[in-house]
């Protein structure tokens, strides 16, 4: 027994235990080593995949469930196992994402388009409308023609991904609804120029939920800093955002924390 037994940290990774483009400092490492020596749970919640994460994440005591693709995917870090998978086009008789995504090709040139699976990130769009991200991050992507994804009941769709100016993003928004298939989804900006779909029911606090089954009794704390976070700060215990927050977002959390270069995790172990 120590003294953080029987509570959970988890937290966004972007934003929140991550600079923008930066890494996990020391500061926050040694914090989070602190936490789960005295017996705490810390797990991360974040839109990436499992692989993209793993860069980042390599060295850290991930002792609980993670939360992928922004909730549609919960996984074991420890056994490095899928535990549960929501796909965006489950239950999609009519087969709407696949024209959605070709009318959103059409419609914005400019934007570059991404279709997850559970194993890969397929880029839909020209190479020359990459997201400049790709390229530093630390998962396999490859450029596929989406005429070999509208089959989605055999390749299903975890979660589809527009990086566009807001502008732009802002009709793309109402093409989805005018198509139908923002009615059979949840639709969230993660960054300004970012916009993703995945499953209706689908949000990092709803499959929080999930680690709260599995978990019963733990005190869970998690910490977020953008839209994409609203509902799993709002599913557990205490929630923590940064200084550098959505103003919604940091309204909303009931411990307001440091800018996310100076170390939240290490502030928070101050306050716990």
């Amino acid at each position: 027994m120590g003294k953080f037994t029987g509570k959970l940290i988890i937290s966004d990774l972007d934003g929140t235990l991550i600079p923008r483009g930066g890494v996990i400092s020391e500061e926050n490492r040694r914090a989070i080593a602190y936490f789960v020596g005295e017996g705490g749970l810390f797990s991360v919640a974040t839109g990436r995949t499992p692989e993209a994460a793993a860069g980042y994440v390599e060295g850290l005591p991930l002792n609980a469930p993670g939360i992928f693709f922004n909730g549609a995917m919960l996984y074991d870090w420890q056994r490095k196992q899928v535990l549960k998978t929501l796909p965006l086009t489950a239950g999609d008789e009519n087969n709407l994402w696949p024209a959605f995504a070709r009318e959103a090709l059409r419609r914005f040139p400019e934007a570059c388009l991404e279709v997850y699976t559970e194993d890969n990130c397929h880029v839909v769009t020209p190479e020359e409308n990459d997201d400049p991200r790709l390229p530093y991050e630390y998962y396999r992507y490859a450029h596929t023609d989406l005429e070999r994804l509208t089959d989605t009941g055999k390749t299903p769709w975890l979660k589809f991904f527009a990086c566009d100016r807001h502008e732009h993003l802002e009709k793309y928004v109402a093409l989805a609804e005018e198509m139908g298939v923002a009615a059979l989804a949840n639709g969230f900006y993660s960054e300004d120029n970012y916009y993703e779909f995945v499953a209706r029911e689908v949000s990092k606090g709803a499959m929080l939920e999930t680690v709260r089954e599995m978990l019963p009794g733990v005190e869970i704390i998690a910490c977020g800093d953008y839209l994409n976070d609203r509902e799993l700060l709002a599913s557990a215990d205490i929630s923590v955002a940064p200084a550098t927050a959505h103003e919604a977002i940091r309204a909303a959390a009931r411990l307001k924390g440091p800018a996310v270069e100076d170390h939240l995790l290490a502030w928070l172990m101050e306050k716990l």
